[in-house]
Formats: structure tokens, sequence, C-alpha cells
């Protein structure tokens, strides 16, 4: 070979080579280039982190906020009769999902000063949308780091029932008396929150009220004495201390007569207003008296009842539902006091709804319909097979019954077909599957924590089983007519 043919040959490789080499380390020596060099560079500013405003509930875009985990709120108030000025101030605890410097929560009340980890922050408020812009501790540097605890504190005041909020309203008054308690939403009436059901938290409520005035909330009861920073007040401690929602939680003040004790190893507290007459006062005792039995009952069913302590109100404020499941105390409209029906329904929601909650409110199947089912296995005279019988012979003809799908209600109807239509699909995938399956997986899913959607459900019930559910729950869940009377659809004939 030619030292010219050398020459070329060695020029031809380390060409090879070179392009190799190129090929494999590209990726690393681009690693960091692109349309914003700058941002490497220590004490350069970078773009802000937004948490959005709304967690993304198709059904209620604008409810809470994303980007946090709520873990306790601590909510302090000063209250007096309906009518007058609520003042507040509340710690929330939370754990960033993402880096942020922005980030909203719900209140209808008017914020006065806001801090984030102590240091005062910029705020913003429209409608019962709160933005909290938090202040960095350097340009490049995140003012809440992704996976941080860190603490907002909202001082706030005014009047409950002048403010403005979607839907029917979630303050409730009748004289000096009012509650504030709804569903979907009514935290936002009295403190600040993330005020949808995918961010369950602890809870603590310390209210203050003229003394010779009581004030009842979601929660056990741990303490209620003088108001030290006013002699002529009485202060009211409760704790919710399992993770619940924010509308499970409640506030009335007025004057009630209160009992407490404790019944199966668990503390209870009765509430029921003084404004009722002496018979309807004595009634509603005797019935919310009931309730350890009602919770033995569904024990056996959903397993170990979820929270610390029990309880019922029962004031005389006007409700447009019969009850409400705010936790460990459930408000009763006073008009259906003595139901066991309502009575087994708003206590097996301790475990449906407050405690294994709704991913998102289309989930709602989830809540009434598991809660209904528990309802019919609980109560006196009820039997499941029965009911469904009834229900479905009797609608056999009524096509508005069979629609819309129990899968998207729609929020119009979100509330409707769930407590008579929802069971029925209950008692069929009991049917199809068997006894044998069914009850193991209904109480493993009342024993869960957290927010579950039904898809999850769905999902759960379909593994516990050989059989494909597939069919089925399209038939009963996503489809607008009467299911078939088959062996496949969980229909006996």
């Amino acid at each position: 070979m030619s030292l010219a043919q050398r020459f070329w040959l060695t020029l031809g490789v380390v060409l090879v080579v070179t392009v190799v080499m190129l090929a494999m380390f590209e990726p690393q020596l681009l690693k960091g280039a692109g349309p914003h060099p700058a941002a490497t560079t220590p004490g350069t500013p970078r773009a802000l982190e937004k948490g959005a405003s709304g967690v993304g509930d198709p059904y209620l875009p604008e409810a809470g906020g994303s980007g946090y985990d709520v873990q306790h709120y601590q909510a302090r108030v000063s209250a007096s009769a309906a009518g007058e000025e609520m003042r507040g101030s509340t710690t929330i605890t939370a754990v960033a999902g993402q880096d942020l410097d922005e980030l909203h929560l719900d209140l209808s009340l008017v914020a006065g000063t806001v801090t984030v980890n102590g240091a005062t922050a910029d705020f913003r408020q429209s409608g019962s949308d709160l933005a909290i812009s938090a202040t960095r501790p350097a340009p490049d540097t995140p003012a809440i780091a992704k996976a941080s605890t860190f603490t907002v504190t909202i001082d706030y005041r005014g009047f409950p029932g002048e403010a403005e909020e979607p839907g029917t309203s979630a303050y409730n008054r009748a004289g000096s008396e009012f509650v504030i308690a709804g569903e979907p939403q009514s935290a936002a009436l009295w403190y600040p929150a993330n005020d949808h059901p995918r961010d369950p938290a602890t809870m603590q409520f310390e209210v203050s009220v003229p003394r010779g005035t009581e004030a009842i909330c979601a929660g056990r009861l741990i303490s209620r004495d003088r108001d030290p920073d006013d002699t002529a007040r009485e202060r009211w401690v409760w704790q919710v201390d399992a993770p619940s929602v924010t509308y499970a939680s409640f506030l009335g003040v007025g004057d009630y007569t209160v009992e407490q004790g404790t019944a199966d190893g668990r503390p209870f507290v009765y509430a029921v207003s003084r404004n009722l007459s002496a018979d309807d006062q004595a009634r509603a005792l005797r019935w919310l008296r009931r309730t350890p039995a009602s919770i033995a009952k569904l024990e056996t069913y959903l397993g170990s009842y979820p929270f610390s302590g029990m309880g019922g109100f029962v004031p005389n404020t006007e409700f447009q539902w019969g009850g409400l499941e705010t936790a460990m105390n459930p408000v009763y409209n006073k008009h259906i006091v003595g139901s066991e029906t309502l009575l087994n329904h708003e206590l097996a929601h301790m475990w449906f709804g407050d405690t294994v909650t709704l991913t998102e409110w289309n989930d709602i199947f989830n809540n009434e319909s598991l809660t209904t089912y528990a309802e019919w296995l609980t109560t006196t005279g009820s039997d499941p097979a029965d009911n469904f019988r009834r229900i479905y012979v009797g609608q056999a003809n009524e096509d508005a019954f069979w629609g819309p799908p129990l899968s998207d209600l729609g929020v119009e109807q979100m509330f409707r077909r769930v407590y008579d239509r929802g069971p029925l699909v209950v008692h069929a995938l009991r049917t199809r599957i068997g006894d044998d399956t069914f009850w193991p997986m209904f109480k493993a899913w009342a024993q869960q924590r957290g927010p579950r959607s039904l898809e999850q459900f769905r999902e759960t019930a379909d593994e516990a089983t050989p059989i494909d559910l597939t069919r089925f729950f399209a038939e009963w869940l996503d489809q607008e007519d009467r299911p078939e009377a088959t062996e496949e659809n969980g229909v006996s004939r």
C-alpha cells in the first residue's frame, strides 16, 4: 500500500470514528440547551409556577384549586346571631404537588390579610376564588417547592347570608339561628378551603359565640369553655380526626339543647334546637339516641366505623334536603325526624362519601347508590330483593326513569336517579357475582380512604370475580334504557 493510500485510508477511518462519537455524545453535548438557557443561571428570574383555579372537575370546573394537597384545616371563627358579621382566621397546612408561586382557594367572605409560611402574600379575589401569590426567597427559586409542606393563613370577615355563591344557598336561618350546610359546596361561606371532595383533610373548628349561645360543627366536641379573649363569649372546639371532605363540614349557631355521653365506647353529641316545640325536641332526641344502634348494624356490612365520635343535629331552619352527611354529626331536616331510613342513610355516608370520597362529581354513584343500598340492608322491614323487583318492574315502561346514564348524569341531574336506579345496580351486581364475592368486595371498598372514581369501582368489582363484568356495567351504568331481565344483567326471573 502506497503512502498516499495509507493517508486516505487513515483519514477515512478518522472521519467515521468522529461521526460515530458525535452521534453517541450529541444528547450530552446538547443537554440543557433550549430557548431559555438563562433559567439555569443562578439569580436569573424564571417563569412563575401557578396552580390552576379549579381542580378540573367537568361538573364544577371552578371548584377548588390544583397543585397542592390539603392535610389539615385549623379554622377560628367568631360568630353571633343570624345576619351579623362573621370574622375568622384559618390556617391551612398542605403539601405541594408541584412548584408553586400562586395557588387558589375558595372563599366567599372578604379576605383581609394572607400569609404563606409566615410571610405576607399578595392576593386577589373574584367571586369565591381567592388567588394567593407567595413571595420567592430568590428570583430563580419558587415560593413553594414541590413536595414541601407549607402553611397558608387567611384572615377574613363578612356576611355569609349576603355572599354570592352558585346554586342554592347553603346559608339557612330561622330567627336568630343560622346553619351553614350544603352540598356540593358550602365551606367557602365560613372558611377558606379547597372546596372539592378530591382533597379530603382533617379539620379543627374553634368557634367563639356569645355566652348562652351554642356553636355546633362537624366532628367530635373537644372542649367548651370561656373564650380567653372575651369573657362575654364562649369558645367551642370541634375536631374531625379522619380526613374528610369540606362539604361534610357545617356551622350551626343558635339556642340548642346539647346532650353528651359515651355509647359503645364512642363519645356522642346530640344537638336539637330549643326553638322547636317541647314535644318535637323530645322526639328528636329520642330518635338521635338510636345512632349507636344504627352504626352497629352498618358495621356488619361496611366494617369499622371510620371516625372517633358520633352524633346528630336537628336545627329549626328549613332545608331543601332531608339530611346531610356532615362528618360525625349529620344535619337532619326537622320535618323528617323519626325516619329510620334517613338515619341509616346519613350514617352510611360516614363511609361512602365522607371518608371514601369522590374524585369528581360525576362519580356521585359511589356516594349515593352505595349508601342507599346500605340503607336497604339495615332498615327494619326492608328487603333488597323485594325493593329491586318493585322498582325494576314498576318502572319498566317509564323511559324517563332509565336516563340519563348513571355514569354521566350531568350537573343538573347529579342528585337524581342515584337514589333509586343506583341501588338497583348494586343489587344486580350482588346477584350477578354472588354473595361470597360481593360481601368482601363491598366491605373492602367501604374501608378505603380518600378519593375513588366510578371507574375504580367498576375495576374493583371486575377484579373480584372471574366473570367479565364489562357488558354488565355498560348495560346498567352507560345506557339510557332498562337492562333486560337476564342472568348476565343480574336480574333473577
